[in-house]
């Protein structure tokens, strides 16, 4: 199991890694005793949109770092950076999420469902995507580095409803590859696996973490 921690947010201008600001705020979760590894990107779709993906030695871990003077400084600095709504969720992965997050690029899929509605339907959305999981692991090339699921811990207001996130973390050659995929069957005669189970909205972005990794 992994547990990750998602920052979406959105700036005032082109995201840039030289930023003092952004620097801060990345090195204050690397420097967390029990951080695993912290990566960040600009997002695909919307180049001011900084996304961060933190990985924690557990959910206890996570949670009582946020608690602390600098968890409390590392929110202080994403208020500062932030300029619109943020994203921010907190998943635990069934498999390790990482070798996903070095992929070249990843691709972050929220499921957006009813918090009341989750418990019926949980294990069918499990099942589902492993079977997903397997055609694509099995027959896209154009996949890399792998697909793991997990449930947000955040609850959030989605046009009126408590809801949470079903989130998907599946690693691409490219952007490109991605959509190429889209057309061909093992995708095509799959995706009906991820459908079906009363979400209310789907969101898709990519980030190029990997571009990130400490050297």
């Amino acid at each position: 199991m992994s547990t990750v921690q998602f920052f979406q947010i959105t700036t005032e201008g082109a995201v840039n890694g030289d930023s003092p600001a952004l620097q801060t705020l990345v090195n204050r979760y690397r420097n967390a005793s029990d951080n695993t590894m912290t990566l960040w990107a600009p997002q695909h779709e919307d180049g001011k949109v900084a996304g961060i993906a933190t990985v924690w030695a557990s959910h206890d871990a996570q949670k009582a770092w946020e608690s602390s003077e600098a968890g409390q400084s590392a929110r202080s600095d994403i208020k500062k950076l932030s300029t619109g709504e943020l994203y921010d969720d907190t998943v635990l992965f069934s498999e390790d999420a990482i070798p996903v997050l070095k992929a070249k690029v990843v691709e972050l899929v929220s499921w957006i469902h009813p918090a009341d509605q989750i418990a019926a339907k949980k294990r069918e959305i499990e099942e589902g995507f492993k079977k997903f999981q397997t055609a694509i692991t099995q027959q896209s090339p154009e996949a890399d580095g792998g697909l793991v699921s997990g449930w947000g811990q955040g609850e959030f207001d989605f046009k009126g409803v408590l809801s949470r996130r079903f989130t998907l973390l599946i690693g691409w050659k490219s952007v490109e590859a991605h959509y190429a995929c889209k057309k061909t069957k093992p995708f095509t005669d799959n995706i009906h696996w991820l459908r079906g189970y009363g979400h209310s909205e789907v969101v898709m972005v990519h980030y190029a973490y990997s571009q990130s990794l400490p050297t």
